[in-house]
Formats: C-alpha cells, structure tokens, sequence
C-alpha cells in the first residue's frame, strides 16, 4: 500500500492532483502499485456500506459488495468510471460530500485515510484485482499549467486572497526556525514552524493566512523567480521527504513532489518551473520533472547530508551543498557537473544566488560567507560574518546580502561583502534569515523559536512574529479584545473632529462675513462709480446743449432791441416789445435753468465719486484683515484634517479587525 501512503500525503494538504513519487514515476503503468477493488476499497465498504448496498439488499438499485454489479451502477445509473475520472464519479461525489445525499447516511464522513484508498483507487482506473491492468496514464498535476515569467511580473504581484488561517498544530511554544522565505517581488513573507507555514505581511506584519505541511516540518522556503508560488522542501527524518508548492493567492498545494526516506533539507524549481531539485540525509541531489513527478537525474557525489539546493535564476544552473563542505554545481539540463568549488571547513549550511546568476553566496560552520564567481569558478571573496557558524544568507536585487549566525547576530552587508549593519541580537542561535522584496525589512529566527521582522534603516523598530500562531478562537479572542480597544478610542476621536469642526464654523464665519463686507462694499463703489458715470454723461450733454440755448437767449435779446427801436406810441409797438420781451425771458430763464442742472449734476458726479472712494477704502481696510482670518481658518481646517484622519484611520483599523473576525468566524463554521 504504498503507492496509497503516498497519494494521502498530497490530499491531506488540499492538493489538487495526483503526484507521481520516484518510483512511480520510474515503472510504466502496469508495474504501478495498485490499489484493487478486492484488496483495498472492499474493505472500507464493507466497514461503511454494504449494510444497505449488498445483492440481497440493494439501497436506490446499487450493490457495493460485487465489482460486476459496483460497475453496472443502480437507479441513477453508472457511479463509477475506470478512466480515472475522480470528480466525476457519482460514488466520489457523494462519500466526499461533495453532493447529496452524503454516504454513508447518518455517520461521520468516512475518514481520510480511506478516502484517500478510494481515491487512489479511482485514479487509477478503478481496478478489480491484483490481475488487473492499470489503463489510466499518469497525470500531469497543475504545475504542468502554471507560469513562470522568470522575473517580476507584469502588474500586481501574487499577494494571498483566499488562503485559510487554521492552525494545523497548535504548540505551548515554537520550535527552532527551521525556514523563512520572502516574495522577491510583494510585501509577503513565509515562516516555517511545525506541519506548517504561516504567511505574514511584511509591511503590517498581519497574518495572511496558514499552509498546512503534515508531513513535518519545513527546512526550506523558497519562492518562485515571479513570486506565485512557494516551494517548501521538508518532513520527518526518518519517515519522509518532499518538496510542495504552493499557489500564493489560493495556498492550495499545487505539486507534490519526491518520496524521500528521510527528511529533505533542501528544495527550489528552475525558472520555468518545469523542474524540482532536491536533496537531504540520503546525499543525493535528485531532479525531477516538476509536472509529473518523473525523476529525470539521481546524482550521487556529495559525501554527506545535503543541506542546501538551490537554482539560478536563469534556470541555466543548480547548486547543492552538504554537512562535510562540499559544494557543487550542477548543469541543470543535463545533470553534469559544472562546478567543484572548494574552500569551506565544515558544513554548508545555506546557498544563494545574486540576481544575474553569476554569484553563488554560500554560508558555512566555519563562520564564512564566500561569494563564488560563475563564470570563472573561482573565490570572488570570503567574508568573515558570524562567530560559532554562519547558517543563512540571501541576497537583495541590488546585490546586497544578509546573513545569520551563531553568534546570534543577523547582519547586512554591501555587495562588495562590507557590513552594513548589525541587527538586534536574538536569545539564541540565529538560523534564518530573509529580506523583503523592497530590501525595507529583514526577517530572522533564532533556535528558540523566535522570529522578528525589523527595519533595514532602524534596527529597533522591531515586530515580532508567531512561526506557532494560536489557533482561531484564541486569535478571535485577541481580536475582539483589540476591537473593543479601537471602539473605545473611537469615540473620543469623534466627539474631538466634532469640537474641531464648531472650532472651524467659529473662526470661518468672521472671514465669511468680512468677505461678504468686502464684497457689499465693492458694489457699493461700483454702483456709486456706474451713478456718477451716468451723472457725468448727463452733464456733458447739458454742457453740450448750453451754447445753442446761449446763442437762442441773444437772437431773442436782439429781438427785444429792434423791437423796441421799430416800437411807436400805439398799442401794437408795446405789444410787439411784449412779446420779445417774453420771449427772451423764456430763453433766459432756460439758460439759467441748464446751467443749474449742470452745477447739480457735477456736483452729483463729485459726490458719487466721493462715495465710491469711501466705499473702496473700507472694502480695502476690511481686505487687510483678510490674512490673520485666513489663517485662522486654516489652521482649523489643518486641525480639523488631523481630527478627521486620526479617526479614519481608526475606523479603518476597525472595519479591518471586524473583516478579519468575520472571515476567521466563517473559517471555523
């Protein structure tokens, strides 16, 4: 059985796909292990259903316990196909509770080692017996569809959406950092801890959510060169060993890979992600191809445990490390080796690469950091990092490294090998350690089980972090605790943007008004200016109509004379002088009464002008309160922002820690 042990361990963690072990992938299709109706799925029927679905007894027309009649299906038809067609079996769907009615009826569902057996069992065609061929190919699993562009992607980054936050194992206290990984390319960073990985933010440290690795614990943590997906090489010593990978958004595992006898130490796919690499306690670095388990190279030159696989990200190239200091490169195409790089004194106990592919960084118990020229295989330089051993290192993209040690130190350093800085010491041994995409934090973790995330350019702005998260409803707990803390700090922040915001209708209204003063007073001017203009035009046509009434008022004084000198004694001559007497009286009279209108008029447009003077000089005194008033309002209104984003920036916080509640809630339920 054990081609079923091995598929179990693939869907214990919510795989996908079938991944085929070495050994399978080895033996054609006939030479499988195979998993039989009799042998091994009778059993469980026999355990669960044949009660009701037996020969005598055919619950809904289906009998379980003949192969015949299993296959010739019941009332609703065929429940099972021998083409490997897992999902679309009616028997799959409803003992998986996938549809209903759920079998067996009224009982837990059956458990998952036994799911797993008929699983395998359908996978594989559905076999009879021990005699019967195995007709269903190997499958590729979804790696084969997957992507890799090598590089930074185009657009966002893969950052998790939907992956679970339930605790697989729940401990008093971690256990020494086994792992840590970071996005190249998004604020995400990966923890290793016992039968899984937690994902953290690396810029607001919140729990992202957790992948489950039951097969034990994870040594190594790597991500993909486009950072969507996460390789984990681990186990148990003694008992197994694989390299998973996971989607990024989703955390579904999407490849299992390898069946170790031992622990794997060390794990990485090439670029296109068609290839794993992997090595541990059993010395030898084993290729495989990544979409379908199919081992493709068994290397055997290291001469002791290896510790460290890694690829270039060229894909051109893989690197393995062992326990006694040996360190090769490999041609990752063709398994032959490039490299025999000698110079470490004891074991190597993590490798890196420079983001060109033509460093390789390696870490040793010699307390060494070497930087190893591709092209010329030689000894670029040897840094003397940590006291007691150095255990980790792990370049930035611009070709700068951190390292850890024993000497419980982490520290960064330039790309020519000069320190940096040192980072805060940790109670122990430092074992991992990892920089974040943008190169802003380093995240390490010592023997003990500590993890901290700290700045790059202030070393004691530090955030720990839980490699053994407690499980939901204590982080519930711990939420609601901190949701009731934001409630409380909440009110506050309103009742204060509420008093600064009457502070602001306080100052505003004196600018409000004098603005208004000035405005009323502008048109005051302006109606004076706009009267004294027309006054004025008046005035000018009086002025322009005077010489003719002037000139009217002589003709008719002349008139008088020459009547008066023509005038006898009779009555018609008196009457006569009357008459242009009258006349040039009416003229005068006129005259005068222009000439008056126009000394009003002017004296009008004078006093117009006047006032519109007066008026703009107000409006002008008025306008110099204008800068102390503004910035009174301004000063609010900065005042009042402040109040106003202290309090967004809370009520943010709370409907974040309402969402995560809501979302761990529906995870338990």
């Amino acid at each position: 059985m054990r081609g079923v042990r091995l598929t179990l361990s693939v869907a214990v963690c919510g795989a996908a796909v079938s991944i085929s072990t070495p050994a399978f992938a080895e033996q054609s299709t006939d030479e499988v292990e195979k998993v039989t109706y009799e042998d091994d799925v009778k059993p469980i029927f026999r355990q669960h259903c044949l009660s009701c679905h037996n020969q005598g007894d055919a619950a809904g027309g289906l009998a379980l316990d003949s192969f015949t009649a299993m296959m010739e299906g019941g009332g609703s038809g065929e429940v099972v196909y021998d083409d490997g067609d897992v999902q679309g079996s009616r028997l799959w769907q409803l003992v998986n509770h996938d549809d209903t009615p759920v079998m067996p009826p009224n009982q837990d569902k059956i458990a998952a080692e036994q799911l797993e057996v008929i699983r395998s069992w359908l996978e594989l065609g559905a076999l009879e017996n021990s005699g019967s061929k195995v007709k269903v190919e190997k499958k590729k699993n979804a790696l084969a569809m997957a992507s890799s562009s090598g590089g930074k992607p185009e657009g966002e980054a893969a950052m998790p959406e939907s992956v679970p936050q339930q605790v697989p194992v729940v401990t008093e206290r971690a256990s020494a950092v086994t792992a840590i990984g970071a996005s190249p390319w998004a604020p995400l960073v990966a923890v290793a801890g016992q039968q899984q990985i937690v994902l953290y933010h690396a810029e607001s440290s919140e729990l992202l959510g957790v992948l489950p690795f039951p097969e034990g614990i994870p040594h190594s943590l790597r991500f993909s060169r486009d950072g969507a997906y996460l390789i984990a090489g681990g186990g148990e010593h003694a008992v197994k060993g694989i390299v998973a990978v996971y989607d990024v958004k989703t955390g579904e595992r999407v490849a299992t890979v390898g069946d170790e006898y031992d622990v794997v130490f060390g794990g990485d796919v090439n670029d296109t992600m068609n290839r794993v690499a992997l090595g541990g306690p059993q010395k030898m670095l084993r290729i495989f191809d990544a979409t379908d388990g199919e081992l493709l190279f068994d290397i055997k030159k290291h001469t002791d445990w290896i510790y460290s696989v890694a690829y270039s990200p060229d894909g051109v190239l893989v690197a393995s490390a062992d326990r006694s200091g040996g360190l090769h490169v490999w041609e990752a195409e063709t398994g032959r080796l490039y490299l025999d790089l000698t110079g470490h004194k004891g074991a190597i106990n993590s490798l890196a690469w420079r983001d060109d592919s033509n460093v390789l960084a390696s870490a040793g118990d010699d307390g060494s950091v070497k930087l190893w020229d591709m092209h010329e295989g030689k000894l670029v330089k040897s840094v003397n990092a940590h006291n007691g051993g150095a255990m980790s290192v792990r370049f930035d993209h611009d070709g700068r490294f951190v390292t850890a040690g024993k000497d419980k130190r982490a520290r960064l350093w330039d790309p020519s090998g000069n320190k940096v800085r040192d980072f805060e010491p940790m109670g122990e041994a430092v074992l991992q350690v990892a920089i974040t995409h943008d190169a802003s934090r380093v995240v390490y973790g010592d023997w003990t089980g500590a993890v901290l995330m700290t700045s790059v350019e202030d070393p004691k702005d530090k955030t720990p972090l839980a490699a053994n998260p407690p499980p939901i409803p204590v982080r519930i707990e711990e939420i609601k605790t901190t949701l009731a803390s934001i409630r409380s700090d909440l009110s506050p922040l309103k009742e204060e943007l509420d008093r600064q915001n009457g502070e602001l209708a306080k100052v505003r209204k004196p600018l409000t008004d004098t603005e208004s003063q000035i405005a009323t007073l502008r048109d005051q001017a302006g109606a004076a200016e706009k009267k004294a203009d027309e006054q004025a035009e008046s005035a000018k046509r009086l002025a322009a109509e005077l010489p003719e009434l002037t000139r009217a008022s002589r003709d008719s004084h002349d008139q008088v004379i020459a009547a008066r000198l023509a005038a006898g004694d009779g009555a018609d001559a008196a009457e006569s002088v009357a008459a242009a007497e009258t006349a040039l009286a009416e003229q005068l009279t006129k005259l005068a009464e222009q000439r008056r209108r126009r000394v009003s008029l002017e004296a009008s447009v004078a006093e117009s002008r006047k006032l519109a003077a007066t008026k703009l000089a107000e409006a002008e005194e008025l306008k110099k309160k204008l800068p102390s008033l503004k910035d009174a309002v301004a000063k609010a209104e900065s005042q009042v922002a402040e109040a106003k984003a202290a309090h967004d920036r809370l009520a943010r916080q709370l409907s974040d820690t309402e969402a995560k509640i809501e979302k761990l809630v529906a995870e338990i339920r």
